[in-house]
């Protein structure tokens, strides 16, 4: 059920309840006051009848009496008036009655009591008031009594009336404030809770566009404010996301191209070291024979032409070999959980997109890693983006880093030599074949994907230059554990 609805069920039930109550409390009043008029009205007509009757008792005039009294009831039909002397015999006699049984029993018990008394029949919802009335003669002494009875019909016709303009005015009441409960309830509460239901289905679409507010002070129009808000810092927020994405994914792929520079480097090296040897045996010899000034001028033509070729080759070798050189290493002391926050932060995006938790746990009070921080973030990236490319939706990458374990002689309470970073998968894993070329260059497993097989070279390679060592532990379908193990103290680092 909606909330207009709703509210309009409650405003309509609860103003029907006031308006019903206080209708109610109105009825009693008017019932209330019309008992009381007729009370007071009959009182006076019988305190007058009574002294008037009274009068012409003493002076014998019976015939004024009744004359009097037909004329009274004819004048008020609902007015019935008796006189009764002290036998209860009624006057005047021609007059009749119609009242029920159990009226008249009562009115005469009231007779044989000889007081003032005033009393309605029936008590609930009474039908008839009656007044009785002492007549006394000129000694103060009873002679009988003067009996009022006057229909309630008017009154109860009156009350009749006001119950249904009650019942009328309820329906009326219902009739025009429930469509305009229904009607204000969709302007100020349905309509802005659709817009916004709309605007939510929107942001959901990726539409941040705000909201019209059409001027709305009440507190939908602080809702719908506080909404658009929302929606302005929910866009800022995607946008930031989508360039940390892109400033991630060129940073990641500048790294990947500088693992495929390192390994161009390294076989550029060892190129012209294997070049550089035999051109200058070549360059020796061309310098020999151009000493030999007994030959003809061709062999000198010639011999010269061999040497500028081979300064040139020289020269190409040598710019070859400064332009692939390697800076040198940034040895510290550093905390590994540093190195690897960065390297997580950068590929959360990509995590995520690919539905990948990635977790990070660290043993407590780790020791400092004689190591080079750049080299550390370069073996774990490589590490952890074959694990992504390995992982399907829904799987989990985790990172432990932990000290390592000494030869079984050491003792316990030494402190650590080693600490062990693990990088684990629960993803397709390796076969053994795999395993034992794992580490080689140019070896890989996803050629459609674009793998040239340098990202586990090179961290070996980087493994190596630390003192380090490097194990990979898989089974297919088991997933994959890759463990680098990095000396504490400072060693004998063979980085160039």
């Amino acid at each position: 059920m909606r909330i207009s609805t709703k509210l309009t069920l409650s405003l309509t039930t609860i103003g029907l309840l006031v308006f019903i109550g206080y209708g109610l409390y109105l009825l009693s009043v008017e019932q209330q006051d019309l008992t009381r008029v007729v009370s007071q009205q009959t009182q006076m007509l019988g305190k007058s009848l009574q002294i008037a009757i009274e009068n012409a008792l003493r002076d014998k005039q019976l015939e004024d009496i009744e004359e009097l009294l037909k004329g009274l009831e004819q004048i008020e039909t609902d007015l019935k008036i008796r006189v009764y002397d002290q036998q209860g015999k009624a006057f005047p006699e021609t007059a009749h009655t119609f009242h029920t049984d159990d009226f008249l029993n009562q009115l005469q018990q009231a007779l044989r009591k000889g007081t003032s008394d005033q009393f309605y029949y029936p008590v609930q919802n009474p039908e008839y008031i009656s007044l009785l009335l002492p007549l006394q003669n000129e000694d103060g002494e009873k002679i009988g009594n003067l009996v009022f009875v006057r229909s309630l019909k008017e009154m109860r016709r009156d009350l009749d009336t006001t119950r249904r303009d009650l019942i009328i005015s309820s329906v009326a009441f219902i009739s025009i404030t429930a469509p305009l409960c229904t009607v204000i309830g969709l302007i100020y509460i349905g309509w802005p809770m659709k817009r916004l239901i709309n605007g939510m289905s929107r942001i959901k679409a990726g539409n941040f566009a705000p909201l019209p507010l059409k001027n709305q002070q009440d507190e939908m129009g602080v809702l719908l404010a506080a909404f658009n808000d929302m929606a302005a810092e929910l866009e800022n927020a995607r946008q930031k996301l989508k360039e940390e994405a892109q400033s991630r994914s060129h940073v990641q792929t500048a790294l990947q191209d500088a693992d495929k520079l390192i390994t161009i480097g390294q076989l550029s090296a060892g190129l012209a070291h294997e070049i550089g040897s035999p051109l200058q045996i070549l360059k020796g010899r061309a310098e020999h024979l151009l000493l030999c000034s007994e030959h003809p001028d061709e062999v000198v033509r010639h011999a010269k032409i061999l040497v500028s070729q081979t300064e040139r080759i020289t020269r190409i070798v040598q710019q070859l070999l400064k332009f692939t050189r390697r800076r040198p290493a940034q040895l510290t002391r550093i905390d590994l959980q540093k190195p690897i926050h960065a390297v997580l932060n950068l590929l959360e995006y990509e995590a995520h997109r690919k539905l990948v938790e990635l977790k990070f746990q660290t043993a407590p009070n780790l020791p400092m890693v004689y190591a080079d921080s750049d080299s550390i973030q370069q073996i774990v990236l490589n590490l952890m983006t074959n694990a992504l490319s390995a992982i399907d939706s829904g799987g989990q990458i985790l990172i432990t880093i932990e000290p390592g374990v000494d030869s079984p002689d050491t003792d316990k309470n030494q402190p650590p030599k080693t600490v062990c970073v693990s990088v684990s998968d629960n993803g397709c894993g390796m076969s053994p074949d795999v395993l034992k070329h794992l580490f080689e260059p140019f070896f890989t497993t996803r050629h459609e994907q674009g793998g040239v097989g340098l990202g586990l070279a090179v961290a070996r390679s980087l493994v190596t230059l630390h003192n380090g060592t490097i194990k990979a532990e898989s089974s297919p379908d088991q997933g994959s554990t890759i463990t680098i193990t990095l000396p504490i103290e400072e060693g004998q680092h063979v980085i160039d």
